[in-house]
């Protein structure tokens, strides 16, 4: 199909520039609001479409010239783009259209303003890929399941970086330990390989490093999930921390205890809610006593419990939460309830779920956790209305 001309109206979820062609919606990645691009349709659905970027006609002048020669194959990053300033700013804008869009939500009245951070070398976790026949390691194709064999990510820490380099054989090594410890016979050639960066150590395996946070020590290893922005966390911590009220506090999809290690100095009792057994054996080597854990679904364990609680912590992925969770966590009575987000679109479907039911977002502050990519982080602290 020969090429059509678009212009862009603006950025929507996974980074990509929507325009409208034809009564239908055309999505088309590395193209920026206020473009007019040409562009070739190379998938069509019932009411969009997706097109390939083919030139740039009117160039917007936040655009700048990605330093990553992996950028345009590599699946990582969908920013690299956007001048740094300017992909914090269509951040915000899509997380408050999506509030309004989807939640019926307006701002909150307390916006606390988007936290930054360093553009670049900021990941202190990352996911390899590994294939071991040819002895290539990177991630995952931006268009496909195929390997791109990188030798530096922009966005990985200078440590994490040496496992694509010169400690590569290191990386091989983990890869070669995951696929005998395999029982499912159909793995693909691909050896997917978790790596963790700790304050002295890099874990690839369930041996555990410790890392500090705010002071804090925790414990992790590469098969856990531990936010991977060791220079935002610290702020996201004091938001939580700060808005969280009263003595008896729930922390529920607690993970190793990132939040609750630090309630426990303000608050006379924890109890935090982690599925992962793996999560809270590690959270118990640096939690202590005032925190009572338990080793269930959320969605499960949230229907046996009946009393009130003063303020409830709630992380869930990116699925959100379950609308009995929601009813649950209404029927203990907090006074508050903070939620933290790693999609806006659960979100602001959740919010609104709350809202129906007497809580009203109050606060909200926007974390850039993941520059160079559209993901987006937010922390809102609810109360009754």
């Amino acid at each position: 199909m020969a090429s059509i001309r678009l212009t862009i109206e603006k950025l929507v979820e996974k980074g990509d520039g929507l325009a409208r062609y034809g009564g239908k919606v055309v999505f088309v990645p590395q193209a920026l609001p206020g473009e007019v691009v040409m562009a070739s349709i190379v998938e069509q659905k019932g009411d969009y479409a997706r097109a390939r970027l083919d030139d740039i006609v009117e160039k917007s002048e936040s655009r700048v010239i990605s330093a990553c020669p992996y950028y345009d194959q590599c699946g990582g990053c969908d920013l690299q783009h956007l001048a740094y300033e300017s992909q914090v700013k269509e951040k915000e804008s899509l997380l408050f259209e999506n509030l309004r869009r989807i939640g019926k939500i307006e701002r909150p009245q307390t916006y606390l303003g988007p936290v930054k951070s360093v553009p670049f070398a900021y990941r202190s976790r990352l996911r390899f890929h590994v294939d071991l026949e040819r002895g290539t390691a990177g991630f995952l194709s931006r268009y496909s399941n195929s390997l791109v064999n990188i030798e530096h990510c922009m966005i990985a820490s200078e440590r994490l970086n040496r496992l694509l380099g010169e400690k590569r054989p290191l990386l091989l090594k983990a890869a070669k330990m995951r696929q005998a410890e395999s029982k499912n016979k159909r793995l693909s050639s691909l050896i997917e390989v978790p790596a963790f960066e700790g304050d002295s150590a890099i874990s690839l395996s369930s041996h555990d490093v410790q890392t500090h946070v705010s002071g804090h020590r925790f414990y992790v290893d590469s098969s856990v999930f531990f936010q991977a922005n060791r220079f935002v966390l610290p702020e996201m911590v004091d938001f939580v921390t700060t808005h969280v009220t009263g003595d008896r506090v729930m922390d529920l999809y607690s993970g190793v205890g990132l939040f609750a290690a630090f309630l426990e100095s303000r608050c006379t009792s924890v109890i935090a809610v982690e599925q992962d057994k793996r999560c809270l054996e590690l959270a118990r080597k640096h939690l202590g006593e005032k925190t009572e854990f338990f080793s269930e679904p959320v969605e499960q364990w949230s229907r046996s419990y009946k009393k009130n609680i003063d303020s409830v912590v709630v992380d869930p992925p990116r699925g959100g939460l379950d609308a009995q969770v929601i009813k649950a966590i209404v029927s203990w009575s907090p006074e508050t309830i903070v939620y933290v987000s790693c999609n806006s679109v659960t979100l602001a479907r959740d919010l609104k779920r709350f809202e129906q039911l007497g809580y009203k977002p109050e606060v909200m502050q926007m974390f850039d956790l993941y520059p160079q990519t559209s993901h987006i982080e937010t922390i809102v602290m609810l109360s009754r209305e």
